[in-house]
């Protein structure tokens, strides 16, 4: 209830009491017009109101209204030119109803629905409007997930963007190392190529090969005389300890020189002697331009030497070697993008803007929950950029939260920590790793999954007020009807509609793809059913799916408690009261009086699950308890 203590059934019953009903449009801030006291006239004729609130299962509920006016002199005729009132009925208006009782001297009003207005009916011939609406559960059910939101990033997550700069596929980064202009350019003072000067039974010339050559200039390394025949570059290029590289060049034999071999040794000083680098290139001896490659990690920071080498002592042996280039080089093994802890999950990742699909064969991305680790396929093109690689991943959400961020997506709030300000909510306690919903998806839909895993009721009070809580239990009595003359009618019946005998829950996939095709089913999944119930009558499966599910403790649990609940037909009475003499509310627990015979009164009690109000004429579905 609304926290008002009413003055007592009997009290309205008496003589000069009469029932309340007031129907209020906004037209304009906060500035609300009285449609039962318009001009000191009452142009409400009826009301019809469905009461949202906490109901038997997590769907959320939604009130509805309908008004029917009296358009005298059609003053509400949106095109009536001179009554001053033709704007304000209109779709879209905010629309609020009270309903109450006079009581002595005194007007009480409890609000029991706040909306809008869909679309107004007009009846020019019987002057006539008739406004049908709903409460704030409209904004849930009209608006869904789009693609991206107003700053281009998905909307159907919760997380956060992390930028990292890409790696090329083929490894390298970095600038060239190796800066010559035209790797074997002439010196007009010297006929050697500098700073290729250190030779030994060798000479070193740079000149031009003719033909198609790699570049311009080609370094030429004549055999002049026998044993220890090399060319060195003292300082080709500097790097740096614990970072690997790649060294690319081009090379060719001079047919008819000989029978020899080229090899290419990197050293570098240290402590005073010139220390050989593990990897050597032999044997080049190739007849024509053909390219060499070979990776290596340096000793230490620093310069390396390049040393060319004929294999065997042979005068006159002639080798080419052109196009050198040196570059830093990061294996596939370590081209990764690694998430801070606080990342409990991939959602989305794009490479220069573009989508990028998880486990696409060649050209997707993978993830490595235990190292918290993204990397692109092997076969993926990847250029080098900058903040190119956008990888969307999820972080932890307490499910209120969860719930104040689809208000404000919904418009009903300037922020979510508004929304969360607002809302009437407990704590559950726990957090959901991964919050996603597909595009598409209704925000209503959104807040029924994030209800299934609290158990939990959301819906809005009277007041517009959102609420979130665990779902009301039959503990305590909010009112009593003390008197079986406050009571025009009881039903009781039992429904066998709600059995369900069998849960089955499934919940969020554990294995991340491996392919484009997943091999077998990897949710989270459990059920519980009841033997007794299914044998009297008849098996009655729920089944639930809901990827919010992302613990098997919850999921299990949550299916014992939800076979526990529904598994045995209920009893219902529809309760109806002549008036609307207090605010009640779905979830309530009430108590009224009914005589069997005239000798024997019981007292029910039962838990509101449905409550219609027709102008004053009020009904309650009570789950008896």
């Amino acid at each position: 209830m609304q926290g008002i203590e009413p003055p007592s059934l009997d009290q309205l019953r008496g003589a000069g009491q009469r029932p309340l009903l007031k129907v209020e449009i906004e037209v304009g801030a906060d500035n609300w017009i009285n449609l039962s006291a318009l001009d000191a006239k009452n142009y409400v004729e009826g009301v019809n109101i469905s009461l949202g609130g906490a109901g038997m299962t997590p769907d959320p509920i939604g009130g509805t209204l309908s008004v029917t006016l009296s358009n005298e002199a059609s003053i509400f005729h949106p095109l009536h030119p001179t009554s001053g009132y033709e704007d304000y009925i209109k779709a879209g208006r905010k629309v609020k109803i009270s309903i109450g009782a006079k009581y002595g001297v005194t007007d009480y009003y409890w609000e029991r629905i706040i909306g809008h207005i869909d679309e107004p009916d007009f009846e020019t011939l019987s002057f006539k409007v008739n406004i049908s609406g709903g409460d704030y559960m409209k904004f849930l059910e009209d608006a869904e997930f789009k693609t991206v939101d107003g700053a281009g990033d998905p909307d159907n997550y919760w997380g956060v963007k992390a930028e990292f700069n890409s790696y090329a596929s083929d490894g390298l980064s970095g600038v060239e190392l190796y800066d010559e202009e035209d790797a074997m350019d002439i010196d007009d003072d010297n006929p050697n190529v500098t700073p290729w000067d250190d030779l030994h039974n060798a000479t070193f010339e740079s000149f031009a090969p003719g033909g198609t050559p790699p570049s311009n200039f080609a370094g030429k390394m004549v055999v002049t005389g026998l044993g220890g025949n090399y060319v060195r570059n003292d300082d080709a290029f500097t790097v740096e300890l614990g970072k690997e590289y790649l060294l690319r060049f081009q090379y060719k034999k001079e047919v008819g020189t000989g029978n020899s071999g080229l090899r290419i040794v990197l050293r570098q000083w240290i402590g005073g002697v010139w220390k050989i680098l593990p990897v050597i290139i032999r044997n080049l001896d190739s007849d024509s331009w053909t390219e060499g490659e070979f990776y290596f990690e340096p000793l230490a920071d620093g310069a390396v030497m390049i040393e060319l080498i004929v294999e065997e002592d042979a005068v006159d042996d002639e080798y080419w070697i052109d196009v050198i280039s040196v570059q830093e080089f990061t294996p596939y093994d370590e081209r990764y993008y690694e998430l801070p802890e606080a990342a409990k999950g991939v959602h989305h990742v794009t490479l220069d803007g573009v989508d990028v699909w998880q486990g696409e064969e060649d050209e997707g991305w993978y993830y490595e929950r235990s190292t918290r680790r993204v990397s692109f396929d092997i076969n993926k093109t990847v250029g080098l950029g900058t903040d190119n690689v956008d990888i969307y991943y999820y972080t932890a959400t307490a499910p209120e939260d969860a719930v104040a961020r689809i208000l404000f997506k919904a418009g009903l709030y300037a922020s979510e920590a508004a929304a969360l300000a607002a809302m009437d909510n407990a704590v559950p306690g726990f957090d959901i790793e991964e919050v996603w919903f597909e595009i598409g998806t209704p925000f209503i839909k959104a807040i029924r999954m994030l209800c299934e895993v609290c158990d939990y009721r959301f819906y809005f009070e009277y007041d517009g007020t959102p609420v979130f809580r665990p779902k009301p239990t039959p503990d305590g009595v909010d009112f009593a009807f003390t008197a079986q003359a406050h009571i025009t009618s009881a039903r009781n019946y039992q429904d066998r509609g709600e059995i369900w005998n069998r849960v089955i829950i499934e919940g969020k996939k554990q294995a991340d793809p491996v392919d484009v095709v997943e091999s077998r089913p990897s949710e989270l999944r459990d059920e519980a059913f009841n033997q007794d119930s299914i044998d009297a009558y008849g098996e009655r499966t729920l089944t639930i799916k809901n990827h919010l599910f992302q613990h098997q403790g919850r999921l299990s649990d949550m299916c014992d408690s939800l076979l526990a609940e529904y598994k045995d037909p209920k009893w219902y009475a529809d309760i109806k009261v002549p008036f609307n003499p207090v605010p009640l509310e779905l979830g309530d627990k009430i108590t009224w009086l009914e005589r069997l015979n005239p000798d024997d009164e019981i007292t029910q009690t039962g838990m509101i699950r449905d409550i219609k109000i027709d102008t004053f004429s009020t009904t309650y579905k009570c789950e008896i308890v």
